[in-house]
């Protein structure tokens, strides 16, 4: 797998988007939530399409995560957002680590294959929920505004640089 980019067919074209491709769609801000949904979308096109670009009409995103970064990430490549193929789920199948809000759930289909999967624990460290939980709270002094936007960043260099297997628990 190409950690750099991902591919999928728009109306017979192949488009590659790489992830300066989100940084460009959504900016920096959610820069964690941006790099978890670029590596999640690589890797469940991956593994459900390996061997040709699957066709962005074919793909649909649920999470019990609505966070803006990952949401932009899914958008980007998929356009689920503007198809009506997202869905933010208010129960979910399975635990999961609880994020800044929500919980670290998401299920992937491409065509006919879903794959239903979690964030490990501990890939979220707790410090970033409990930080990001205090930002958006309005709690936060100019020291802890600094430090939200280290671990933002911390996060997405961990993530992008992690083999993505390890971040990850799939479900049946």
């Amino acid at each position: 797998m190409n950690k750099d980019v991902v591919r999928v067919l728009d109306h017979g074209k192949e488009l590659t988007i790489s992830f300066d491709d989100c940084i460009l769609y959504h900016g920096v801000d959610s820069i964690g939530g941006l790099a978890l949904g670029f590596r999640m979308m690589q890797w469940a096109i991956n593994e459900m399409s390996p061997n040709v670009a699957p066709d962005r009409e074919t793909i649909s995103f649920k999470t019990a995560f609505p966070g803006p970064g990952l949401r932009d990430a899914v958008e980007m490549i998929a356009r689920v957002v503007t198809r009506g193929a997202y869905t933010v789920l208010q129960e979910i199948p399975v635990q999961a680590p609880e994020g800044v809000y929500g919980h670290m759930y998401f299920e992937v289909t491409v065509g006919e294959q879903t794959r239903r999967i979690s964030l490990a624990p501990g890939a979220l460290p707790e410090e970033f929920v409990q930080t990001g939980r205090a930002i958006k709270a309005g709690n936060a002094d100019e020291h802890l505004k600094k430090r939200w936007t280290e671990l933002k960043h911390g996060l997405s260099e961990a993530v992008l640089g992690a083999n993505f297997k390890d971040l990850i628990v799939v479900h049946p």
